[in-house]
């Protein structure tokens, strides 16, 4: 349960909730964080709740290795920007997208990976 406490989670899924009620109330924010903020943190709010479930079986100080992180990445990537695109008009394959992700992976693996 104390992995879900971390206050980088808090904060993301706090901001997360935020950006979804807003939009679901037709409030808009400034461009770049309208549509690069939840793909900045997609990663890290999916990676702490993969470490969360991890953590339930395994020995509390369970870390996701590199691959696991890589695996989040790429499957956020071919799914968001490589497959949907071309089943909803809603989704964008957009390159800066994948790499909001890669800096979400690389932020999670230095703060909050531990």
């Amino acid at each position: 349960m104390k992995t879900l406490l971390n206050k980088w989670f808090i904060i993301f899924a706090f901001t997360w909730l935020i950006l979804f009620i807003a939009t679901k109330n037709h409030i808009y924010f400034w461009w770049p964080i309208q549509f690069y903020w939840i793909d900045l943190i997609a990663v890290p709010v999916i990676a702490q709740l993969c470490l969360w479930y991890m953590r339930l079986f395994n020995n509390q100080t369970y870390t996701l290795n590199r691959y696991q992180i890589i695996l989040i990445v790429s499957s956020l990537s071919i799914l968001f920007e490589g497959i949907l695109p071309f089943y909803n008009s809603r989704y964008s394959a957009d390159i800066l997208d994948i790499m909001m992700y890669a800096i979400g992976a690389v932020f999670f693996s230095k703060m909050m990976n531990k």
